[in-house]
């Protein structure tokens, strides 16, 4: 099963190949950076840059149809606002590090058959 809904990317910025791997880029070279923000914030026990880092990776799984992370950034996300437990926070972070390398790879295959 696809962990990317491309047609929700197209709905929104429509169907040019170059700008969808424009995006799709964007969130390669974006993710990673902040995944390491998210995992040392939860190192730190701060739960304000949990929470803003969730939105900010939630935002942008929304953004490019990655909606199983979407709602698990916006657990996340609530979870920071709500001080949840830093081994509850750090269990759902290192299930999100795990499927955001799968989805990583899921997209440079999309993005070598546009």
């Amino acid at each position: 099963m696809a962990l990317l809904d491309l047609d929700h990317l197209k709905k929104i910025i429509g169907d040019d190949p170059a700008f969808i791997r424009q995006v799709l880029q964007i969130f390669i070279r974006n993710t990673p950076e902040d995944m390491a923000a998210l995992t040392r914030a939860v190192e730190k026990g701060s739960h304000e840059q949990v929470s803003f880092y969730a939105h900010k990776l939630k935002s942008a799984a929304g953004a490019i149809g990655y909606n199983e992370a979407y709602e698990d950034f916006k657990v996340l996300e609530g979870m920071g606002k709500e001080l949840g437990p830093i081994s509850e926070i750090e269990a759902h972070v290192n299930k999100l590090n795990a499927e955001c390398s799968v989805c990583m790879v899921e997209i440079e295959q999309i993005m070598n058959s546009l």
